[in-house]
């Protein structure tokens, strides 16, 4: 047991957290003198006689109020975690020499030395993402080269100011019940996760790579297309690459000018529960239809949106063509007062809607609906109406125009999960963001799991920014699941087997004769599981929303189990849910429930839904089932 070394580390962390102390109670009491000195002033002035001294004390309030210290003394916010990773120098200038540096989410000064670099400061923290252990660096920092030895990098989990975690080259220590273990090359978030008890997301800065932190630090203009595998960090990165365009260009973007779109509630919750140091409270964090439900309001229009409204022409509204139609009606015809009365109009245009869709019976279904909007029979609109209504007003505008929130309003729009949006929804998004089109697009054709949505869209939609200087890039290497979760992973989708950082044990298959004895083996081994560790979070996967009600009613007798609801939360247990409500999150064990031809059938909508409910496994995976298998799982080796 590296004893010493552990020493070290908890010893710095120490150091550190007296610095944040010391800095912040000096803070504070330079604010208590600068507003004592003004308060006296303001006393002195009212007590004066003078007019002349009346004027001096003024003169002299107006100086000290531009020298307040809470303008540039920032208060240190990272209080129960100061830093996340560590690097250990050797520069050849004598005058650096060996130098431990740290990074965090903040920076920090003790008088006038660095205690903590914010990560963000590329010039410096390139050190720690483009170089590895051994390797001899040299790099442009200021105005100098600087080069040397990287000796060692360090990735820190710290809680509530306890050093809970240790992971470098070696391998990963981790303390748990105040004793330290030596465990080797292991998932660090996980890890983390498991030594903590919290499953939000964790911070990686520490395990940011170079491919991906060359990524997160490329130009602002235009748009950033990233695409990869499960697991490899796509929704991270663009978290990452929009809190390093805030930092370093808060002139250009500005929090309250910026829009995170993510898949469905889970993940908006997910994002804000986790992300609010990485983005701040200004920066909205919205489901496309909440953003455009928002930016309706903004631009006058009054409208009502309802699930029951226009059930079964969802996939017509979300064909490809239903934006090139759009396109050409806003071309050909004069706008009326009233935008809900344009939508109405539109969808009653039968011609131009049948030369850009098909399906006859549908549009004609289409053509009544505008039909009872324009007479006002319908006062709701469905959930599917509100990016083409939203698209509708943004071509109806001028080119200088701007609305609040829907029309050239945001400096940069980070789109998640891009592949499940309509042509007509990403061209609303796109027509949101200013003129210089900044974006980060996140997408993964084979996790693409809303059959309603016209796949033909999103290629559409990446042709055009390719026009417009689109830039990509691929992460390949992916970072939550085991190499045996990927390898099933694999198999079920058709996709090239990735590379894979972790390794852990093989998958589990336990088959039962009826669903009680399936139901009754579960509740077993979930018992044993949460008595042997309580700080771990599973999620157990159903394919519908009732087969998961129907599974945590067997199940809620449990201490810890719960059924995933519109508020997620992420405290250990167990999560019963089902597979749309899991896009995007992951979990250190997965079970996936009675997984059937019929739930999961070989088609590209079967393979891809599958697929994501497979890799939200970062360590173990178990399928529990009573039924025959879907083919998808039929060829993969039992564990």
């Amino acid at each position: 047991m590296p004893e010493a070394f552990i020493n070290q580390e908890e010893q710095r962390l120490s150091d550190v957290c007296g610095s944040v102390d010391r800095y912040n109670g000096e803070r504070r009491g330079k604010l208590a003198e600068h507003d004592r000195k003004i308060k006296g002033y303001e006393v002195e002035r009212l007590e004066s006689v003078d007019p002349r001294e009346k004027d001096r004390l003024t003169k002299e309030i107006h100086r000290l109020s531009q020298y307040d210290p809470a303008k540039y003394l920032v208060p240190f916010e990272q209080l129960r975690t100061p830093y996340l990773a560590g690097l250990l120098i050797n520069d050849d200038d004598p005058r650096i020499g060996r130098k431990h540096l740290l990074f965090g989410k903040q920076g920090l000064m003790d008088g006038s030395r660095v205690v903590v670099v914010d990560w963000r400061k590329a010039e410096i923290s390139r050190l720690f993402y483009d170089w590895e252990e051994g390797e001899d660096y040299e790099e442009d920092i200021g105005d100098r080269e600087r080069t040397g030895v990287i000796e060692k990098k360090i990735a820190y989990g710290i809680q509530q100011r306890e050093l809970l975690t240790i992971q470098t080259g070696a391998g990963t220590l981790v303390k748990r019940d105040g004793l330290w273990t030596e465990q080797g090359p292991q998932n660090a978030s996980a890890i983390r996760k498991e030594a903590t008890g919290d499953h939000r997301m964790v911070d990686i800065v520490s395990l940011i790579s170079k491919d991906q932190f060359g990524l997160i630090t490329q130009q602002h203009d235009g748009c950033l297309y990233l695409t990869g595998g499960a697991g490899c960090g796509k929704t991270t990165v663009a978290l990452h690459r929009l809190s390093y365009l805030l930092f370093n260009q808060p002139e250009l973007f500005r929090p309250q000018r910026c829009l995170v779109v993510m898949f469905n509630r889970s993940l908006c919750d997910y994002v804000r529960q986790t992300s609010k140091d990485l983005l701040t409270e200004q920066l909205a964090v919205e489901t496309f239809h909440s953003w455009a439900a928002k930016a309706l309001r903004s631009s006058g229009v009054a409208v009502k949106f309802s699930a029951h409204q226009g059930q079964g022409l969802g996939p017509l509204k979300k064909q490809a063509g239903m934006y090139h139609a759009l396109v050409e009606y806003a071309a050909t015809t004069k706008a009326p007062d009233n935008p809900i009365a344009d939508l109405g109009t539109f969808y009653s245009q039968t011609d131009n809607l049948s030369k850009h869709l098909s399906g006859r019976r549908q549009l004609e279904q289409l053509a009544t609906a505008g039909e009872q909007i324009l007479s006002g029979q319908r006062g709701e609109l469905s959930f599917d109406d509100s990016g083409i209504l939203l698209h509708l007003i943004q071509l109806r505008c001028g080119k200088e125009d701007a609305f609040r929130e829907a029309l050239g309003w945001y400096d940069h729009i980070l789109i998640d999960e891009a592949q499940d949006l309509s042509l007509a929804e990403l061209k609303a998004l796109t027509f949101a963001t200013n003129k210089r089109r900044s974006m980060t697009v996140c997408a993964d054709e084979k996790q693409k799991i809303l059959d309603f949505v016209d796949g033909e869209g999103f290629s559409a939609f990446r042709m055009d920014l390719k026009g417009q200087g689109l830039s990509s890039g691929e992460l390949s290497v992916s970072y939550r699941s085991t190499a045996q979760i990927m390898a099933l992973a694999s198999r079920v989708s058709g996709r090239p087997v990735a590379q894979v950082v972790n390794e852990g044990p093989d998958p589990r298959f336990h088959r039962w004769e009826t669903e009680a004895e399936s139901l009754a083996h579960l509740a077993r081994s979930l018992r044993v599981l949460l008595a042997r560790e309580p700080k771990s979070l599973t999620a157990v996967i159903c394919r519908y929303k009732s087969e998961a009600q129907q599974v945590y009613g067997a199940l809620k007798g449990l201490s810890g189990v719960r059924l995933q609801t519109a508020a997620l939360t992420f405290e250990p247990g167990i999560l019963v849910t089902n597979v749309h409500q899991v896009k995007g999150l992951e979990f250190g064990g997965v079970i996936l429930w009675n997984p059937t031809k019929g739930a999961y059938p070989v088609t590209e909508l079967g393979k891809n839904l599958l697929y994501v409910a497979i890799t939200r496994a970062s360590n173990r995976l178990a399928i529990y089932h009573h039924d025959p298998l879907t083919d998808l799982l039929e060829t993969a080796p039992k564990g």
